[in-house]
């Protein structure tokens, strides 16, 4: 909140605009719920205040979303390591070991979203913090190492498979086995997850345990967006036909948007074969809702097990469990999380 007011200060004229689309944004739904009580309706209440508020920010305040950029962050929250790339062991006083055939600790390799223009590696600790004690408490040890790949502006792909493998090489080669790796990224780091499962069975390297995708941006052919994404109209990105494309212009470096090694909705079966496991989370209202639901189709017919979960009405990265989301959901959508990591540590 304190950071939310600092930004509305020292910017006087965008804190009118966010202030104005967020305000007559709540004034219609008030109207709406008063002059049309009967009319059937897609999305809570909760949901479009949350809607209200995080699409007037993400338009004129994206950092505010997820209160960027990251500063005082003490070591205990969030420790450095890496050389050949940067990461943050999450919590910091976590060390990065586990016993051999321990089927309950696992390191989570995480790929921030953004598009790959924006965000950064600790940019979710708040949600990091939520995870490893949810975890806990159902018998799950959890350690997470966050990834700071490259943005599109510092390297276009395939920088950013090359920063999360490199993380993967780390800890193989400090002695943890694959089997007590995930591999979780929500947005353009869902699909970074995908890519680098498929990288790494390209270069002869063992798959990890699993996978968990939040949301996962994938498709970078564009073909939801052929006529216009109508999803905007649910979702909080309320910019997404003009600024994804334009992301996936400058992420692309000249490689064709359908191409197998940037897009693995173009994979054929066989290529998709013998990956990790992937549990995929979308909101019914979200702009990459097809793209989940196509992914999950593809790994199906490859024989690959997966899980597609479908929130009704949420919106693009619900399964974070941001304080909008309701906590009903949130702890049904954390419960499914920390069940498939345990499934696939079980999973020999």
């Amino acid at each position: 909140m304190v950071k939310l007011w600092q930004l509305l200060l020292q910017n006087p004229i965008r804190s009118c605009r966010f202030l104005y689309a967020f305000g007559t944004q709540i004034l219609l739904i008030g109207l709406k719920a008063i002059l049309l009580p009967t009319l059937p309706r897609y999305q809570s209440t909760r949901l479009q205040l949350h809607r209200a508020y995080w699409s007037s920010s993400s338009y004129y305040f994206p950092e505010i979303i997820h209160r960027l950029p990251v500063t005082n962050c003490p070591e205990a929250r969030a420790r450095r390591v890496g050389s050949k790339f940067t990461g943050y062991v999450i919590p910091g006083t976590a060390g990065l070991t586990v016993s051999p055939g321990d089927k309950r600790r696992c390191v989570v390799i995480y790929a921030h979203g953004g598009g790959y223009a924006r965000g950064e590696a600790r940019m979710y600790l708040n949600y990091m913090d939520r995870w490893v004690k949810g975890a806990a408490e159902a018998g799950l040890d959890i350690v997470f190492l966050s990834v700071e790949y490259p943005l599109t502006h510092e390297a276009p792909q395939p920088a950013q498979q090359e920063a999360f493998l490199s993380a993967y090489g780390y800890l193989l080669n400090n002695g943890i086995s694959p089997r007590n790796i995930i591999f979780m990224g929500d947005s353009a780091g869902g699909g970074l997850c995908v890519l680098s499962c498929l990288n790494a069975k390209r270069n002869n390297l063992p798959q990890p345990a699993g996978a968990v995708l939040v949301s996962p941006w994938l498709d970078m052919s564009l073909d939801s967006f052929k006529g216009g994404n109508a999803l905007v109209e649910t979702d909080y990105i309320v910019g997404a036909n003009l600024t994804v494309p334009t992301f996936v212009n400058a992420w692309l470096n000249g490689e064709p948007g359908d191409s197998p090694r940037i897009n693995p909705l173009y994979c054929t079966t066989s290529e998709l074969e013998g990956i990790n496991p992937v549990l995929i989370l979308v909101g019914g209202g979200e702009f990459a809702l097809q793209e989940g639901k196509d992914l999950a189709k593809r790994l199906q017919n490859a024989g690959v097990r997966q899980h597609l979960e479908v929130e009704w009405g949420q919106m693009h990265l619900y399964a974070l469990g941001s304080k909008w989301v309701d906590p009903v959901v949130r702890r049904k959508t954390d419960g499914i999380i920390y069940q498939w990591i345990l499934e696939c540590l079980a999973n020999d």
